[in-house]
């Protein structure tokens, strides 16, 4: 089945993989609504729903039906295997259910509620953080933010028989209780795989197009957190990591897995534990202290140190390795941060041999030598030291070009309108293309073109170097000397983009 979009002048196979600014742009997620077949009714299920504010057209509680048994993804359909498994959660790419005319490819997000301290039902404290998880996610529109496209609950019974016998009389009785309970969240776009894997693959395949992209990471994802933390949105997501960054069909990146996002009040922290991935986690959630939104951007900048690690040619766990001080326990980057000077001054040198040796790198390694300053100061051990996220994405246009790929039109369209979904029109041949004004007083046409790069389907957004007035931000409180493991390197930054050794600046 086909459907004709407002923006299109030809119809659009709904099988058909479209990029997710078009996905938010025709509203594609409007097009799937469950029916009422099988619905629960009861309302112990369904009052928390309306609690949490979601539409019962996009969320459905299937009734039991005397079900003993569940077997995920139904009612979807999976395609191939399973795209990650994590605990309780397992992600699958799947097509709608049977029946249903919606036919675009969607992954789905498969959790097991399960509660220690009671049996699974509609109260249990853990479906009301899943209903919490579909209601932050419901509220975001993103081109780099995982969309929400529908969710649904399903459960299943076991029925145990007793029998007992009072005096001269026997009975039998049946007890029926929730055996398993799950939540189920249809999201767009499904993905190839995950950031810790893309970049694992660019250094061992060397591939300059995916290499290319990886340059434009960073200002797309700055993007996506500052839009969570935008004044009408205020969600912190509170777990970024690289394997809850996602590459789609077309090479872009996409934020997801929203399990611990908390909405927030805009000047007002919190305090208390926060059951995030401790490897990428704050200090101030480490400890337990007084936080804020910047929280997130000590985790972005985890990320980020991995992913200029890797464009320096090193794997991303190369800068664990460097910063490790013993091989005991888990690794954690906010009891590292002593080391991390060093460490950034040997990344500095590693860059220098780059721009020496091999001129097609030495403009992508010098750019990526002025933006460790801005990595050191996101992972600031003071998160009232670390930029808000809104400043980020003028700090990284620069190496989005230096790298070949060129800045994110959905990206540079979002700084200069302030729109995260920039509108779409379509050439006569059904072509899709953004235009957007650049600081030349040009008109540039951003084209979508599609090439297949080893399995992965890459979107290459060209832009002009004249076109970006490059920044520079000096940050100052970088904290004391130290020494990287194993490269006997001592280094502090300085205020203009590089790293120094005593008075002799790289």
């Amino acid at each position: 089945m086909s459907f004709d979009s407002a923006n299109s002048s030809q119809s659009i196979t709904q099988s058909q993989p479209i990029t997710l600014d078009e996905f938010l742009d025709w509203r594609d997620d409007e097009h799937f609504i469950w029916d009422e077949e099988g619905r629960e009714t009861g309302e112990a299920w369904i009052r928390p729903v309306e609690r949490a504010g979601l539409d019962d057209s996009k969320h459905k509680v299937f009734h039991h039906a005397n079900k003993e048994y569940i077997r995920a993804p139904h009612p979807f359909i999976q395609i191939g295997e399973q795209l990650g498994e994590s605990g309780t959660t397992v992600v699958y790419k799947v097509n709608v259910p049977e029946g249903y005319p919606y036919r675009r490819p969607l992954a789905l997000k498969i959790i097991t509620c399960k509660d220690n301290l009671r049996p699974p039902g509609p109260d249990s404290h853990v479906r009301m953080l899943a209903l919490e998880e579909v209601r932050n996610m419901a509220s975001i529109k993103h081109p780099h933010i995982v969309v929400y496209v529908a969710s649904f609950e399903d459960y299943c019974i076991s029925t145990g028989v007793r029998r007992q016998q009072r005096a001269k009389v026997k009975a039998i009785r049946v007890d029926q209780q929730i055996k398993k309970h799950i939540l189920g969240i249809a999201m767009y776009p499904p993905a190839q795989c995950n950031l810790r894997f893309f970049m694992n693959h660019i250094i061992n395949s060397r591939e300059p197009e995916n290499e290319a992209a990886l340059h434009t990471y960073f200002g797309c994802l700055s993007q996506a957190v500052a839009f969570l933390h935008r004044s009408n949105i205020r969600i912190r997501h509170k777990d970024i990591k690289p394997e809850n960054i996602v590459i789609d069909d077309f090479l872009l990146p996409v934020l997801t897995d929203f399990g611990l996002s908390k909405h927030f009040e805009t000047g007002q922290h919190s305090e208390g534990p926060t059951p995030k991935t401790l490897k990428y986690a704050d200090p101030e959630a480490i400890n337990e202290t007084q936080r804020d939104e910047r929280s997130d951007v000590f985790s972005l900048g985890c990320v980020f140190l991995e992913m200029a690690t890797t464009l320096l040619g090193r794997p991303p766990d190369f800068a664990e390795q460097q910063l490790r001080t013993d091989n005991l326990g888990e690794f954690k980057y906010s009891e590292s941060l002593e080391r991390l000077d060093a460490y950034l001054f040997h990344l500095c040198q590693i860059a220098d041999r780059l721009i020496d040796s091999n001129p097609k790198k030495a403009e992508s390694a010098a750019a990526i030598k002025e933006i460790l300053p801005v990595i050191r100061a996101m992972m600031d051990a003071d998160f009232t030291k670390r930029p808000m996220a809104h400043d980020l994405y003028p700090l990284f246009r620069r190496l989005a070009i230096a790298g070949g790929a060129g800045a994110c039109g959905n990206c540079e369209a979002e700084r200069e309108t302030g729109r995260a979904v920039p509108r779409l029109r379509r050439t006569r041949t059904g072509s899709p293309v953004m235009t957007r004004t650049a600081t030349m007083n040009t008109t540039i046409s951003l084209v979508r073109r599609g090439s297949t790069m080893n399995g992965l389907t890459g979107m290459v957004v060209h832009d002009s170097p004249t076109d970006v007035q490059h920044q520079h931000h000096g940050y100052e409180n970088v904290p004391p000397q130290s020494q990287a493991n194993g490269n006997g390197v001592n280094g502090q930054a300085n205020g203009n983009g590089t790293y120094v050794n005593g008075s002799q600046a790289r």
